[in-house]
């Protein structure tokens, strides 16, 4: 009697810890889908704050330059970017005019260039009116990126090139450039945040400076 008593409370105390490890893992899964899930709200508040601020700050009919600024404060640290750029197309003038150009933790002065020499990214995503995004250090080289005299110095490279043009149309009037050492860094739903951005700086920029 005694040993099937025995056998009896192995089996029961076998069966509990059995069930014991199940509960564990269980809470396992649902401490890392609650994580997610906070990960996911933080990133909601985030984005909400940056169209938020953006709807206050970007005013139509202000300074290219002061826009421009504004764009790069709102979405410089949230986005972790390496670089930020605001360039403006003068089709007839056949020139790309760098508006604010910031690399290297801080402004710099970018010449202008020959919009018909084709020569980097910026103008294919003005000749397509399409974003491009590049993942990679080797996609970017492949797709005819240049380096500016900063990156060659330095060896600092962006791994991560996202553009968007300003405007619809055929012929966009400019494009604005977000930026990261990381490769890949930018997700759909960041990129779609960039558009909506890019696209409130573009109202702004359509409305003559002064008005």
């Amino acid at each position: 009697m005694g040993l099937f008593s025995t056998k009896k409370e192995h089996a029961a105390l076998t069966e509990w810890e059995e069930r014991v490890r199940e509960l564990d893992s269980e809470c396992r899964g649902l401490k890392a889908r609650l994580q997610g899930a906070e990960e996911l709200v933080l990133h909601l508040d985030e984005d909400r704050d940056l169209l938020l601020g953006g709807l206050e700050r970007l005013h139509p009919g202000a300074e290219p330059l002061d826009l421009a600024g504004t764009l790069l404060d709102l979405c410089f640290r949230p986005f972790t970017l390496a670089c930020f750029y605001v360039a403006l197309a003068d089709w007839e003038g056949d020139q790309l005019r760098f508006v604010l150009y910031h690399e290297g933790g801080r402004v710099r002065n970018h010449p202008s260039r020959r919009l018909s020499e084709r020569a980097g990214l910026s103008e294919s995503v003005l000749l397509g009116g399409q974003p491009i995004y590049i993942r990679t250090l080797e996609e970017g080289q492949a797709a005819g990126s240049l380096l500016t005299a900063a990156e060659q110095a330095t060896g600092l490279i962006p791994h991560s090139w996202y553009g968007v043009p300003l405007g619809h149309g055929q012929l966009p009037f400019g494009l604005v450039s977000f930026q990261s050492f990381q490769a890949d860094a930018f997700s759909d739903s960041r990129r779609r945040i960039m558009d909506a951005l890019a696209a409130l700086l573009a109202t702004c920029l359509a409305v003559p400076a002064g008005r």
